[in-house]
């Protein structure tokens, strides 16, 4: 394998991989959800205060029922996402919401294999980049 090569397949392999975590990322719907999708997602991302560890989705409780009418009033009469899980948090505390994926931490956990995968490849191109400098000295008369 020639040097070009060996110096180029790290990068390609890096860039394959993180084209498929961006794309990954990015793909999904691009359709406005549905009511009925709004009120599903936040009930699956919302424990059942009284269920043990269920989500108000996941739970067949009469209370988890009655706290999915209650997203669905609130999604219906106008208020976003946030400020739903908001009161559900003021409620009964933040570990009642299960999604956390807007949290500082969570980006931080997406973004650190990305980095690791950047910094592994600058590392592996600096080490293959010393090595033949090095052989070059010592070939040199």
């Amino acid at each position: 394998m020639s040097d070009t090569m060996k110096t180029l397949l790290p990068i390609a392999i890096g860039a394959i991989a993180l084209g498929i975590i961006v794309v990954g990322l990015a793909g999904g719907t691009a359709s406005a959800p549905t009511t009925d999708d709004r009120v599903s997602a936040l009930a699956s991302s919302i424990k059942c205060p009284f269920c043990n560890g269920e989500s108000l989705e996941e739970s067949s409780s009469a209370v988890a029922g009655d706290y999915r009418a209650l997203i669905r009033e609130r999604v219906e009469s106008g208020e976003t996402d946030e400020e739903i899980r908001a009161e559900f948090a003021a409620n009964f505390g933040d570990s009642y919401i299960l999604d956390t994926s807007t949290s500082s931490w969570s980006v931080f956990l997406w973004a650190l294999p990305v980095a690791a995968l950047i910094g592994g490849l600058v590392a592996i191109v600096g080490i293959r980049q010393a090595s033949r400098m090095s052989e070059k000295s010592t070939r040199a008369p």
